[in-house]
């Protein structure tokens, strides 16, 4: 989180369940776990109160999502009711929506913007940019990340999308193309001391 222009790590916030998920014993105890998914964006056209937007999708974070929420509700036995599953993007949230809906009764999921001032038990976030490695600059400037890294390098957006959760946050991205960004590069360098840091094929 941020306080006094500094990252802080949500661990804090966090704290652990009563009876903590078997998945949290891969990261050792830590309800926090960051899922590299190299996935391919998509830019698609969605409705919305205001008319038309363009905005972006990622189907292999959807892919990873499913894995995750279906793996805590039916292996951990959490109830879907307490998980919210968040993105910042419009077309990303329609389609999760969309594929969890057709397994569960009642799912939460909503923008980054939307979930501010919200709290759930859980939280998955699916983040959505991505880019192959030969395209991402590896001494990249602040105009770069923002033109590839979209809402997400808003450090607003990024406190808001991490202390939703109250007993455990999944974060679902590129680590590749997040570690141009200062921010997100000081939370994943806290994630990988903790050993947080799984490729999608490992958690849960």
């Amino acid at each position: 989180m941020f306080y006094d222009g500094k990252l802080k790590t949500a661990h804090e916030k966090i704290g652990k369940p009563l009876k903590p998920l078997m998945m949290w014993q891969k990261s050792y105890g830590f309800p926090r776990v960051f899922c590299h998914v190299e996935g391919e964006e998509e830019t698609l056209t969605v409705k919305t109160k205001e008319g038309n937007e363009q905005s972006k999708s990622n189907k292999k974070e959807i892919e990873q999502v499913l894995k995750v929420f279906r793996h805590m509700v039916t292996v951990e036995g959490v109830n879907p009711e307490t998980i919210n599953v968040m993105s910042q993007y419009n077309a990303q949230c329609t389609a999760l929506r969309d594929e969890l809906t057709k397994s569960f009764n009642k799912v939460n999921v909503t923008t980054v913007v939307s979930s501010q001032g919200g709290e759930w038990d859980y939280v998955i976030f699916s983040l959505v940019r991505s880019l192959p490695k030969y395209m991402i600059e590896k001494n990249s400037t602040q105009g770069w990340c923002i033109q590839n890294l979209g809402f997400i390098t808003d450090r607003h957006q990024i406190n808001v999308a991490l202390t939703r959760a109250k007993k455990g946050l999944v974060i679902i991205g590129n680590k590749n193309l997040l570690v141009g960004d200062e921010v997100w590069r000081k939370l994943l360098e806290n994630y990988d001391m903790n050993d947080c840091i799984f490729d999608a094929h490992q958690f849960p």
